[in-house]
């Protein structure tokens, strides 16, 4: 998976009537672990909740990860908002990628992409969503800063994680 493909993402999210423009948000997390470490932390959906602080929910609803395998999200904002939806795998080549689609709160696209150099693992993810609630689409202004609180403190929790795993 190239970024090429990660970027082309923001394309596949169409508004639908009712929904917000799309939001766009890309981040990049480097981790000192194998790429198959942090797969396997990051395929382990039911434990986000024991090291991603802002996912307070996270429900696998099959114990597969493969195409259609789904899960519920719920997300607490920095703010005090919180964003509830499902994902559902939509494509997958582990340890390197996964392609999901997101509905709910928002709607949308999300893929993150692990590759390994020497020692570090570098995980890039795009997701581009819209919604139909409005205030989620009033705080349009904030919604990259909030994304990335959101982010930061996974990635802080990951590296921890990880961190655990390894020692």
């Amino acid at each position: 998976m190239t970024n090429d493909h990660q970027l082309s993402l923001h394309h596949l999210v169409r508004p639908q009537a009712g929904e917000s423009a799309p939001f766009h948000f890309e981040n990049r997390w480097r981790v000192n672990a194998s790429v198959r470490d942090v797969w396997s932390v990051l395929s382990d959906i039911e434990a986000w909740p024991q090291w991603w602080p802002s996912l307070p929910v996270a429900v696998p609803i099959d114990d597969t990860i493969a195409p259609g395998s789904r899960a519920d999200i719920q997300v607490d904002s920095p703010i005090g908002v919180t964003l509830s939806f499902s994902i559902e795998l939509q494509e997958t080549e582990a340890p390197y990628f996964v392609i999901f689609s997101a509905a709910g709160d928002l709607r949308g696209t999300g893929a993150w992409s692990l590759q390994q150099t020497g020692p570090i693992t570098t995980i890039s993810s795009v997701w581009c969503v819209t919604t139909r609630r409005r205030s989620i689409r009033l705080l349009r202004p904030v919604a990259t800063s909030m994304h990335s609180r959101v982010m930061r403190a996974g990635h802080c929790g990951l590296a921890r994680r990880l961190n655990r795993l390894v020692s």
